[in-house]
């Protein structure tokens, strides 16, 4: 059902998210469908190979199994739960996370659903953060972990299952260091009773492949550098929130500025959340007052954060919650969440389709233009020779050798072709192996664990730092030397492709440009960050030396690993994308002329009748112009799908 009015603007009381991201997951399943679909007929028509298929499959599972996260950050009492009850889960008709005062989620929590595991919350107890086990390890098993069983259906139990989620205990000043807390000056504190939680439930939602990370504060994100380096960058979409009440406080502009702002700056995927502007209208203020006060906040808010006006959504959580609710529109106008809905939906769930069209197109470009190639290849033969054979009809015994002796001419002209190719495999072959030298993941493995024996040895944090120097400075030149390798790579593809299109009168084959940037840029993010986690003298103090070493391995060095997985991967497709166009065309012409050759052959003989023979070529005609037209559909298919502006709900 559209959501659209007559002039392309949302209803008020409709629900923007929801809707695009239903829309999102057809499209998903839709291009998996003709991922799918294009593998099976390309398979069985011999247009792409096993590797080829291979690749196709991998892409389909990746859109079958992709997540939409969505990360809340926020000090406490800022209204981050009830923000989230409000955007996802209003329907339940309650809510499911705990908000309010003194009910207040204390412990980061990701909520999910996994069709694998029945509707839980898990909780991780605060305590193993003392030991060496990194959270990813953590999240991996189940035997530190406390479960408990959720029943979706009675909404009664849910809420006294999420109280978990705020639950706290009384620590000595001692063991609230030995946590990773801030315990100046105090004798017991209270600390959150747990340190992760992972709720699992079947909401449609969650079921559409939304996931959400709520981080509480300041204490936890610097106590947590996995969720620094690697959960919050990870998600799809931050929402930061502060209070109108009290403006960006101190430890607000903190914790933008220490681990929101320097993940970056879109606009799509950042939203800045200027929560609780109902308590603005307290105090019988008139409604031209209130909406004046609020403007003054929200600039004032954007001063302080260094953004423009423009990106703070200023609304009211609560209000928001409680009329979604009652179904009050009036209610959802007045707390302007339905703003932060729509642009959600339009910038985030928008900007997510055209990545996924984008990586779709990317993978399919090539293979499309290959096998359209191909398909071509094969009609210009079949119909080359029957243009032939229809000219020998009635024709002396001499042209028909000299049109045999002119596809033995072919034949060794294409061997000249598979001398060069076998000469450019052996060149390509170095290449390839120099990349997968500089760029294996293994070695990157072992340059992580060097570095985190380094910071387990390390005496001072000045030792610290010149490891991680040393480390990344590694890394960088691995990088640098692979750019390197591609750029010879890239300069010996176009020679080669020029080369056989003149002489063997094969078709062009485009070296697609490579993208090495974003790995350096990668690297320098990482290296940003751990300047700031790991490479003072505060880490040192309150954390362990073996835990600090860990949690190094965990957020940063997996982060480097993962950047050269990625590199090796893509850099051996691209490279594969070369040689294999070249290698098929050649297959194709060398079986062409093979069968000329032999139909030739057979006709010399009059071991077959030349009618027979040119009804064979027609038949193949016939049957690679039906090909043809089913390639076209199905790239007309492929092309409607990635078009992703046009679709009036995504504007």
């Amino acid at each position: 059902m559209s959501t659209l009015n007559s002039t392309g603007s949302w209803y008020v009381g409709s629900r923007p998210f929801e809707t695009s991201l239903s829309e999102l997951r057809e499209w998903r399943d839709a291009a998996s469908a003709w991922l799918a679909d294009y593998r099976r007929w390309a398979l069985v028509a011999r247009l792409i190979d096993e590797q080829t298929a291979a690749r196709f499959a991998h892409l389909e599972r990746r859109l079958a199994a992709e997540r939409l996260t969505i990360a809340f950050v926020a000090e406490y009492s800022r209204g981050k739960s009830e923000l989230i009850n409000a955007l996802f889960f209003a329907d339940l008709g309650a809510r499911l996370l705990p908000a309010g005062k003194d009910r207040t989620t204390l412990c980061a929590t990701e909520i999910l659903h996994d069709p694998s595991r029945p509707p839980s919350i898990r909780v991780l107890p605060i305590e193993t953060r003392e030991g060496e086990m990194s959270l990813r390890e953590h999240l991996a098993q189940s035997s530190t972990w406390k479960e408990i069983a959720l029943d979706p259906a009675d909404p009664s139990s849910l809420a006294a299952a999420f109280e978990v989620l705020s639950e706290s205990q009384q620590v000595t000043a001692a063991e609230a260091a030995n946590l990773g807390f801030d315990s100046a000056g105090a004798g017991r504190m209270a600390v959150p009773r747990w340190r992760y939680a992972v709720v699992n439930f079947p909401h449609p939602l969650l079921k559409s492949g939304l996931a959400i990370l709520d981080t509480p504060g300041l204490a936890t994100l610097s106590a947590e550098p996995e969720l620094t380096l690697n959960r919050v960058p990870d998600a799809d979409a931050i929402v930061f929130m502060v209070s109108a009440e009290t403006g960006a406080t101190p430890d607000d502009c903190a914790l933008w500025g220490e681990h929101i702002a320097p993940i970056g700056h879109e606009s799509h995927t950042r939203f800045i959340v200027l929560n609780k502007i109902d308590s603005l209208r307290e105090g019988g203020r008139g409604e031209a007052e209130v909406l004046s006060e609020i403007d003054r906040r929200v600039r004032a808010t954007a001063d302080q954060l260094g953004v423009d006006p423009t990106r703070i959504f200023a609304l009211s959580a609560r209000q928001g919650l409680a009329a979604r609710m009652a179904g009050d529109r009036d209610g959802l106008m007045r707390s302007r969440l339905y703003r932060l809905e729509q642009s959600l939906s339009q910038g985030l769930l928008r900007r997510r389709r055209h990545d996924h069209a984008t990586a779709v197109g990317a993978e399919t470009r090539a293979v499309l233009a290959e096998t359209e190639g191909l398909l071509e290849s094969r009609r210009a033969f079949a119909s080359g020779q029957l243009q032939e054979l229809n000219a020998l009809q009635g024709k002396n015994q001499k042209l028909v050798e000299t049109l045999a002796r002119k596809a033995n001419q072919e034949r060794g002209r294409i061997e000249d072709a598979r001398q060069v190719l076998a000469g450019l495999r052996s060149v390509h072959n170095r290449y390839a192996e120099e990349l997968t030298r500089v760029l294996d993941p293994q070695a990157a493995r072992a340059a992580g664990m060097k570095a985190r024996s380094a910071v387990l040895s390390a005496r001072f944090s000045g030792d610290i730092g010149g490891a991680l120097d040393g480390y990344f400075r590694e890394s960088r030149g691995k990088l640098a030397r692979a750019v390197e390798v591609i750029g010879e790579v890239e300069k010996m593809m176009t020679t080669v492709s020029q080369r056989f299109r003149e002489d063997y009168g094969m078709g062009t084959v485009e070296a697609p440009p490579f993208a090495t940037n974003r790995f350096a840029v990668e690297l320098d993010r990482l290296e940003e960050h751990c300047t700031r986690d790991f490479r003072n003298a505060t880490s040192l103090i309150i954390r362990r030396r073996k835990t600090l070493g860990a949690i190094f391995f965990d957020t940063v060095a997996l982060k480097v690993i993962n950047v050269f997985e990625i590199a090796d991967r893509e850099v051996r497709s691209w490279m594969n994308a070369f040689i294999r166009p070249l290698d098929t065309q050649l297959q194709a012409f060398q079986d062409q002329t093979n069968m000329r050759i032999e139909g030739m052959g057979r006709i010399q003989n009059a071991e077959t009748d030349l009618v027979v023979r040119v009804s064979e070529l027609e038949a193949i005609v016939k049957d690679v112009e039906a090909q043809a037209k089913q390639w076209e559909a199905k790239r007309d298919r492929l092309l409607q799908l990635l078009d992703v502006e046009r679709d009036p709900s995504l504007a």
